[in-house]
């Protein structure tokens, strides 16, 4: 059965009239008179009864009247349907994360953007921002997200999605925890706890001291740790104090397992980056991931 003929028919009933038919179609009057006879001898029954001035269905004609508003009604969401999935972005984003962003920044990110492309899949590779960059140079990565300053190459893009602050935090009833402030001197021969050397928050712990004229090697650390979190429960259990960010220690602070410490006359603040391959620009579901993702920054810790 043809489908613009259902059309064809679906507008005689509403218009009543062949000739303002032929009008709208742009086509002759016995041009839709043919179709109309061409259903009722496909279906082996008469359809409509033409009187002077309107058109009777009969029984069959309002039984394919019905039967037409369906098919066209479900015609046109197809075709909606199959333009969407045309349009619609699809794939998998391969992203490498350091510690901070992977656990704090990226979720809500990836659940906003998973929820405007529901077909689009994505894994978060978690590694230290020094594993990251060599990954992105070498091609294993794509896309990353750190706290380390992005890497200087015509092919390497980059900006900044986000600001932290690393803070020293001790168990409540370390004797730092009832003073206002402390010195960086106070924290030498404190029992100290870091992470690794590969860590961007370690790297950026030392750049920022360094910077503010402090030696970050007058602070020897008592234990050092490969995770943030491993941190944050070491200080919970009284070993001693560490630098962290900001962002890793909230559900500590509100439940009273940590201190936060202010240091006198100085703030360490960094930023977080999203680095990337410029030639992935050209992959559409890149582009947008990357769109969406400036669209939500900076976010601000």
């Amino acid at each position: 059965m043809n489908l613009e003929y259902l059309k064809t028919y679906i507008e005689l009933i509403k218009l009543g009239n062949f000739s303002e038919v032929a009008k709208k179609f742009s086509l002759s009057q016995p041009a839709i008179s043919f179709q109309i006879q061409k259903l009722e001898h496909d279906l082996g029954a008469r359809l409509i009864k033409r009187g002077q001035k309107n058109i009777t269905l009969t029984d069959a004609g309002r039984r394919l009247l019905e039967f037409a508003n369906l098919v066209t009604d479900e015609s046109e969401r197809l075709l909606k349907d199959l333009d969407r999935l045309r349009q619609e972005i699809s794939g998998e984003l391969i992203i490498a994360a350091s510690t901070i962003p992977s656990e704090f920044l990226l979720p809500s990110i990836l659940n906003e953007f998973i929820k405007l492309h529901p077909v689009v899949r994505a894994k978060v590779e978690t590694r230290d921002s020094l594993t990251i960059l060599a990954g992105l140079q070498d091609g294993t990565y794509e896309v990353c997200f750190c706290g380390t300053t992005p890497p200087r190459s015509k092919d390497i893009g980059s900006f900044k999605i986000g600001e932290d602050e690393i803070v020293p935090i001790v168990f409540p009833d370390h004797p730092f925890a009832k003073k206002r402030s402390i010195s960086f001197a106070e924290l030498q021969g404190e029992s100290l706890i870091f992470r690794d050397e590969t860590s961007g928050t370690q790297k950026s712990l030392k750049a920022l001291l360094s910077k503010a004229g402090l030696d970050p090697r007058s602070l020897t650390p008592r234990l050092v740790l490969s995770n943030t979190q491993a941190l944050v429960s070491a200080v919970e259990s009284g070993i001693g104090i560490a630098f962290v960010s900001n962002l890793a220690i909230k559900k500590s602070l509100d439940l009273g397992l940590v201190k936060k410490l202010t240091l006198e006359n100085l703030e360490l603040r960094r930023d977080f980056y999203c680095i990337y391959h410029k030639e992935k620009l050209e992959s559409r579901l890149f582009k947008e991931f990357l769109t969406f993702v400036q669209t939500k920054a900076p976010i601000v810790a």
